[in-house]
């Protein structure tokens, strides 16, 4: 399935993206409102880290990091593995396209039932949703990723987008932070250590969560920190 591609490169400088990365700036695509079109940054202020004074070589080189070739690599190698059933809690993607910006990847935008763009966990909670109002869609979540050894770095609140359904129920998408960081990716090589990695994983998370309910938030904490990478512009 591919998406739609433009004889011209698609316009994005003057819409307002509606999330903001440490790395990406994620919009809306203009001809499918269904999907999102990625692109990196490349201003000084794309990360709160670049703003510390001391800057190592080895911190330079890993901000040329290109998080869209390696999200796209990813995903095309699940969907090739997985099949169909990967866009249960992950994004699909489409591939790139030319834009005014660079190149943009294309992926599946999550939305609620009833059209806005999903909210990240870190949002919903902040925000005054209860906690344990999330815990089937995360078991289901944590059951998936195990049962396909899907990997990826710590579970964190802001990589995951929470869609609410008609029913009121949730679903979960992985929307970021895929991939093994480890050196010698043993847990890619043998399932059993890759499922146990992931259980340890998703332990992990659960309790983080139920700290966010006790921080307060403040448009300081959000503009100042990566806190604010968490929260949407706007839910066009």
């Amino acid at each position: 399935m591919s998406t739609t591609t433009p004889t011209t490169p698609i316009k994005l400088t003057d819409q307002k993206p509606f999330a903001i990365g440490g790395r990406r700036l994620c919009f809306v695509h203009p001809l499918e409102s269904d999907k999102c079109i990625k692109v990196l940054r490349v201003d000084d202020q794309r990360t709160v880290r670049l703003q510390s004074k001391k800057k190592s070589v080895l911190f330079s080189l890993r901000r040329e990091y290109d998080n869209n070739a390696h999200e796209k690599q990813i995903l095309d190698q699940l969907q090739a593995r997985i099949g169909p059933q990967m866009n249960q809690h992950l994004p699909q993607c489409y591939g790139y396209v030319e834009t005014d910006m660079g190149p943009g990847l294309v992926l599946d935008l999550v939305r609620d039932h009833d059209g806005p763009i999903a909210r990240s966990l870190r949002e919903l909670i902040s925000v005054g949703f209860e906690l344990e109002q999330f815990r089937p869609a995360f078991l289901e979540l944590e059951s998936f990723f195990v049962k396909h050894v899907i990997l990826t770095r710590a579970v964190l609140d802001h990589n995951i987008s929470a869609q609410h359904r008609a029913d009121g129920s949730w679903r979960m998408v992985v929307i970021d932070g895929l991939g093994d960081p480890a050196f010698l990716p043993v847990a890619r090589w043998i399932p059993a250590l890759g499922r146990a990695k992931m259980h340890r994983r998703f332990a992990q998370a659960w309790p983080r969560f139920e700290k966010l309910t006790t921080n307060k938030v403040t448009q300081e904490l959000i503009e100042k920190s990566t806190w604010g990478q968490g929260f949407l512009n706007h839910r066009g």
